[in-house]
């Protein structure tokens, strides 16, 4: 959802204990001069801007602008991290203690000093219960007494009930800080309704300048930012307009009223090579995959058996060949066994078959589930209720509104009704987070770590994850969960990552479609860009467009 999201990857075995001096600061750049604008085609508004309780991968976005990351990043099978906002780390010989040595020239825009104790006000609010953030997975294996402990301004020590994987680890202790001269005082149970939460304070080369709800939100620089040269913005503004319909963005690109969009679909990105040369297409890799979410508390869905009927009545690879699938036959797409991305080399499972399309053999697993049409109206029934649902998915996403028909279609098939209701991005995922919903159809963008906790490990009273929205519970999974982060040797630990794959595949509480290659469409006029697995939005510092192709002067 990214969500965001939330899984996979290999720890990087050069941070084994030598600490984190990876790799030098790019060279300094000349970012005095800023000059045109970066116009982003976006088809939801942000939710909320605070990086305790942000939920969506477009919150996301603007929040890496507003900050410094704890360390820079680049991927290659696995996270390679270099100095940030951390300058330096090791890890003791145990792997359960990582002390951190944190840059001591960044300010709030307002002036006052970052320091330690945001990174500890900001963990403190993910571990209170009454905040309710969808990140306290992040917390459980620290110390609460060291998540994380602060020596003093520009040190501080992370503290871990056992040794897991180093990636997972770092990536547990790099959200992006939240004012403690701000929010110290502030309701913990209305966080996200907090003026602060959508007006941030930026510590980083961005700060926010305008946030029209359902309209734009504009970007500046940060005329008060205190870090390197070389992370000053040399474009002039960030302007996201968001625009539902898909088509609409597209109009917009291809008429230069936006300059970057993703999510191209692939028959428009045919098109478009031909028709604007001006518009680069740049693929992503696999990070960001679709699937049918059930709701296990709805009685439709608890019985395995329907929901991998289900599955064998979807003729996925047909939907593939339909909307991933490029006019010379090149693939977009494969099929997604997993919420593990298969750029994770070594993690992913891939010995799980997906599940083949078969509608006689479907029909029959219904029937022996009960399922049959007893009145001859073409419906499946049992104890007198037709198998009908609704399919929920989010509005401006043509690739799902699609998916969403050709799902309702092949299900009609073996006798099952399929309502499709659309709702606006913020709402739709929110009703997730609730459970307000029969199923839907929905993505994530896969985390670079190694963690599933958030998603298939079983709630109780004490322990609430708020991506777990299919309510899935399998304790053999927990089991491996545990065992996998308690095993910080990624060539230990990737056989229990692969066993958890597998058992969640089988038990289905997601119809489990696709990985996707994204496609993203950028103006030509833009150098320096980075659109890459990271992100589509990558170091938007660094962009910048040459003085003899600038559009916008102002």
């Amino acid at each position: 959802m990214s969500i965001r999201s939330l899984v996979a990857a290999l720890t990087l075995g050069a941070l084994a204990s030598c600490g984190g001096e990876l790799a030098a600061e790019p060279a300094e750049a000349d970012a005095s001069t800023t000059r045109d604008m970066l116009v982003i085609g976006t088809q939801s508004d942000i939710g909320v801007l605070n990086p305790v309780v942000q939920e969506t991968a477009a919150d996301d976005y603007v929040l890496q602008a507003l900050s410094v990351r704890m360390t820079g990043l680049e991927f290659d099978c696995s996270l390679k991290k270099s100095p940030a906002y951390a300058k330096s780390w090791e890890w003791n010989d145990e792997g359960t203690v990582l002390k951190v040595e944190l840059r001591d020239d960044l300010t709030w825009e307002d002036g006052t000093k970052v320091t330690a104790a945001d990174v500890a006000f900001t963990y403190e609010l993910v571990s209170d219960p009454v905040v309710a953030s969808a990140r306290l997975a992040f917390i459980e294996r620290m110390n609460p007494d060291a998540r994380p402990r602060v020596i003093d301004d520009t040190h501080i020590e992370w503290h871990f009930t056992n040794a897991y994987d180093r990636d997972t680890q770092m990536s547990h202790t790099s959200l992006p800080l939240v004012p403690k001269h701000v929010f110290a005082d502030a309701d913990r149970a209305s966080l996200r309704g907090h003026e602060r939460s959508n007006r941030p304070l930026s510590y980083g080369p961005w700060r926010l300048e305008t946030w029209e709800p359902n309209q734009r939100l504009v970007l500046e620089p940060n005329e008060h930012f205190t870090g390197p040269e070389y992370m000053k913005p040399r474009l002039s503004r960030i302007v996201y307009r968001v625009i539902p319909e898909y088509s609409t963005r597209l109009i917009e690109l291809e008429t230069g009223g936006i300059d970057h969009m993703q999510s191209i679909l692939v028959q428009d990105a045919d098109r478009l090579r031909e028709e604007h040369p001006e518009i680069n297409l740049v693929r992503r890799g696999w990070r960001a995959m679709d699937y049918v979410a059930w709701n296990l508390k709805d009685p439709l869905f608890e019985d395995k058996a329907v929901r991998t009927a289900l599955a064998m009545a979807t003729d996925v690879d047909g939907m593939i060949g339909k909307l991933l699938t490029g006019k010379d036959g090149e693939k977009f797409a494969r099929r997604a066994t997993s919420t593990i991305t298969p750029a994770l080399c070594g993690v992913h499972n891939d010995d799980i078959a997906p599940i083949a399309h078969n509608a006689d053999q479907a029909k029959q697993m219904l029937a022996s589930a009960g399922w049959r049409d007893t009145n001859g109206d073409g419906v499946l029934d049992k104890d007198g209720k037709k198998f009908e649902f609704t399919l929920s998915t989010n509005t401006g996403n043509k690739r799902r509104a699609d998916s969403a028909v050709l799902l309702q279609d092949q299900l009609k098939k073996v006798g099952v009704v399929v309502n499709i209701e659309k709702t606006e991005s913020n709402a739709f995922f929110e009703n997730l987070r609730k459970r307000d919903y029969q199923a839907a159809l929905a993505g994530w963008v896969a985390g670079l770590f190694v963690d599933p906790t958030d998603i298939w490990h079983c709630e109780d009273d004490e322990h609430k994850y708020e991506f777990n929205f299919t309510s899935y519970c399998n304790p053999k999974v927990d089991e491996l969960i545990e065992k996998g982060l308690n095993t910080p040797v990624p060539k230990d630990s990737a056989p229990l990552w692969q066993e958890v794959q597998q058992l969640v595949h089988d038990d289905q509480p997601y119809l489990f479609l696709w990985w996707m290659d994204e496609i993203v469409g950028i103006s030509d006029r833009f150098e320096n860009t980075k659109i890459d697995i990271l992100s589509p939005l990558n170091d938007l510092h660094q962009w910048e467009v040459p003085e003899d192709k600038v559009k916008y002067r102002k």
